[in-house]
């Protein structure tokens, strides 16, 4: 997150002193690291959009439930998502995977 936060504050914020790195060429080691990290976490988003048999049945089910169940399947599609992207968002957090 501070890698992401450190990135954006570089990207937004506007340089008076146009400070860079080495005689006036940019640190592309930060670059490229943030770069890494947004494609990681653009996987991850990507992941979470995607579908599988469990959701589309939830989602087969919810025109014959009740409004409250149907609030209910969603919470459980929006947990059974993130249960399956949490090993990669522990990993990409610093995380031991275990």
């Amino acid at each position: 997150m501070e890698n992401l936060r450190a990135a954006a504050d570089s990207l937004f914020s506007s340089d008076e002193g146009g400070e860079k790195s080495g005689g006036g060429i940019p640190d592309f080691t930060d670059i490229l690291g943030n770069a890494r990290m947004i494609a990681k976490i653009s996987s991850l988003m990507g992941a979470m959009n995607k579908s599988d048999d469990r959701t589309r049945l939830i989602e087969a089910l919810k025109p014959l439930l009740s409004e409250k169940r149907r609030k209910r399947a969603d919470e459980a599609m929006q947990m059974m998502k993130l249960f399956e992207i949490l090993p990669a968002l522990s990993g990409l957090m610093g995380g031991d995977n275990k």
